[in-house]
């Protein structure tokens, strides 16, 4: 009775018979399905709002996770404390916000935007609750299962079914490029490449900081060095099939934002011997490659070879505009002024906007087009805190995802999806994880098969 009365909330809900398990197959499953999205391969002028199976598959399991989360939410006090920090108070605030304006919804997309609102709630009980079972390392091997996968099917469609897999993007003056495409648009697919790669290199780091904190002298076996050497392999070997997916799938918002958050979280590094090494040894293979594509294009290091370079149509207007996004940016201002208060509500873009996209491209223009303004200055806050707190924090993945969310934010709508993508999920994770973890540390309650208690919390 006396150990009974010392287990916390979190060690209660965690020995529930097959929870962890459970809890880890549904990480995985949503990582894996939660992007895919048929609608990247219908037209502009389609209506394709329906409920679908893919549609049903990700409602059951928004479904299970809410049920999990709920729980986790009445049991835990870990999982309470979070939601009642500051970041934790604003996203709950930004909920509540997208289910009361999804009251006055956009007519024709009123269903969809109020499931949408529930499921994000879904979601934000959820995470706490997965991030208080299975801990911050159990967490990325179960996104990164989920999340690679998905880059596999993405491979297997764009190399041996093509009419499926090759996304063909029509630019205009009957100019089309290839990207990768599959299971959903390839820009989603590009930013399952970059969380991938993301936290393959935060493992790769934390692989080495436990072993370090854990390996003390002779107690180090022989066949748990062998475990993390091939750990590192698959690691690494994520990582390139990361870089590759991004390139095939030719999301430069996408690169930037990886290439940013990257750098970020390896910052700590980057002036050491090794950093510095490997740094050089970048700029070395990236003159080389420049150098070799200049020569080869006989063009001799010529503007109009670097804008060749980064861009899809040659023309450098495409750059100024953001390739197109001034416009829709614009055209969701002008809808945003028509509704500031209100907005439209969740996923309405794709009717209301179909002239120009199906989404605003831009984060805080996604929030004011689906809840108002006030959910706007709610995400401004939030997007502050990443910078202010996220960004230095001493734990990389929190650092890096920060940034990453920040930069990506500018040219896409990175988080706050229909169904929450890794990119939503891990987003919720950095903001909340402090709080959960400097709980269980205050309950001095160890917690089994979790990363060790060298992990940094920011504050």
């Amino acid at each position: 009775m006396a150990n009974d009365r010392t287990i916390s909330g979190t060690s209660r809900i965690a020995a529930v018979a097959g929870l962890p398990a459970a809890c880890f197959l549904m990480v995985a499953i949503a990582a894996f399905f939660n992007t895919v999205d048929i609608n990247a391969y219908f037209d502009a002028d389609d209506d394709h709002l329906s409920v679908d199976w893919p549609v049903m598959v990700k409602l059951a399991i928004a479904g299970i996770c809410g049920i999990v989360g709920v729980a986790g939410v009445i049991f835990d006090r870990s999982v309470r404390r979070s939601l009642m920090t500051l970041p934790g108070i604003f996203l709950v605030a930004l909920a509540a916000v997208f289910l009361a304006t999804s009251v006055v919804a956009y007519e024709e997309t009123a269903t969809i935007s109020r499931a949408a609102a529930i499921i994000n709630v879904a979601y934000l009980c959820f995470v706490p609750t997965a991030i208080s079972i299975l801990g911050l390392r159990r967490l990325m091997i179960a996104c990164l299962i989920g999340m690679v996968t998905n880059l596999i099917v993405n491979w297997g469609m764009y190399l041996f079914w093509p009419a499926v897999g090759v996304f063909e993007e029509e630019l205009g003056n009957q100019t089309f490029v290839n990207r990768m495409g599959g299971l959903g648009h390839p820009n989603a697919i590009a930013r399952t490449g970059v969380l991938s790669s993301l936290l393959s290199l935060a493992m790769l780091r934390g692989l080495g900081e436990h072993n370090a904190n854990t390996a003390s002298g002779q107690l180090a076996s022989k066949a748990r060095q062998a475990v993390s050497g091939w750990s590192r392999l698959v690691l690494l070997a994520i990582i390139g099939i990361s870089l590759l997916t991004m390139a095939a799938a030719y999301s430069r918002s996408g690169f930037a934002a990886g290439f940013m958050a990257a750098a970020v979280l390896m910052i700590d590094r980057l002036f050491s011997r090794a950093g510095i090494l490997i740094s050089l040894s970048a700029v070395l293979v990236l003159s080389i490659g420049f150098i070799g594509v200049e020569l080869l294009s006989e063009k001799m290091i010529r503007g109009d070879s670097v804008t060749s370079m980064v861009t899809k149509t040659g023309e450098i207007d495409e750059l100024t505009s953001a390739t197109g996004r001034t416009e829709i940016w614009g055209e969701a201002i002008r809808l945003i002024r028509e509704r500031p208060l209100t907005g439209w509500g969740l996923n309405s873009t794709p009717k209301l906007m179909a002239d120009f996209s199906l989404h605003t491209h831009n984060l805080l223009l996604h929030v004011c087009f689906s809840g108002g303004l006030i959910a706007g200055l709610l995400i401004l806050i939030l997007l502050g805190w990443n910078l202010f707190y996220g960004v230095p924090s001493p734990l990389p993945i929190v650092r890096s995802i920060s940034t990453y969310v920040l930069v990506s934010g500018i040219f896409e709508d990175t988080v706050l999806d229909t169904f929450a993508s890794p990119s939503t999920i891990w987003w919720f994770v950095v903001l909340l994880y402090p709080a959960i973890e400097m709980s269980r540390r205050a309950s001095q309650t160890p917690r089994t098969g979790v990363e060790s208690d060298s992990i940094p919390a920011y504050t």
